[in-house]
């Protein structure tokens, strides 16, 4: 053991943290003017960094603005067609300055539109979908294989922060400068300038900048 400890210190001289740091971020960049090619639109000085899944076959209607970042290990899902299903006007649409933290998972089937100066942390679901509802008769069929049903498009205004391993789910809207409390699940729309925490969220503080 002590001799791994030696060998892998010599190493770190070798290869010092700040390099792997380096290489890390030239990776994305290479990984970022690859990636461009796949969905509808990643507006200049955007990157998506390694790796993301594009999923539903819609990624040519994924659009995402100016100055935005994408985190690695996140989820774009544009289902375009879902078994037998087919949704040719599903989109998703990110606006400019935002923040996707890794892990993040953004699917529709409908329509999700994200304003400008979105940041989340990790773990984040957007969501206009869900597989089946609950009725007896889909409660016997695999989750994978239900239909897949939205409740109404997702908006999300400018300036929102969704902490970690919030939900937000379909058929809701959330205002301007939007704070929502980590653990949070989003079933209700919240109106501007409010902080929302719990599950379902709801309002705990209003008008916070005045």
């Amino acid at each position: 053991m002590n001799l791994l400890k030696f060998i892998f210190r010599l190493f770190s001289f070798l290869y010092p943290y700040k390099l792997h740091q380096k290489l890390i971020g030239y990776k994305n960049i290479f990984y970022s003017l690859w990636i461009r090619n796949f969905v509808g639109h990643l507006g200049e000085h955007s990157w998506i960094f390694y790796p993301c899944s594009l999923q539903g076959g819609g990624q040519k209607n994924v659009s995402i603005g100016d100055y935005t970042t994408i985190q690695g290990t996140s989820i774009l899902g544009c289902w375009t067609k879902y078994g037998n299903q087919d949704f040719p006007n599903a989109s998703i649409t990110i606006g400019n300055h935002c923040c996707i933290g890794e892990y993040n998972h953004i699917t529709a089937c409908n329509k999700i539109t994200i304003g400008d100066g979105l940041l989340t942390g990790r773990y984040v679901i957007i969501s206009d979908n869900s597989h089946g509802g609950l009725s007896e008769k889909e409660s016997i069929i695999e989750p994978a294989k239900r239909d897949l049903k939205s409740k109404g498009e997702v908006v999300i205004g400018n300036n929102v922060w969704l902490g970690d391993k919030v939900a937000v789910l379909a058929g809701v809207h959330i205002g301007n400068n939007v704070i929502v409390a980590a653990n949070a699940v989003v079933t209700k729309d919240l109106p501007d300038n409010c902080i929302a925490a719990g599950v379902p969220a709801r309002v705990v503080k209003k008008n916070y900048k005045k």
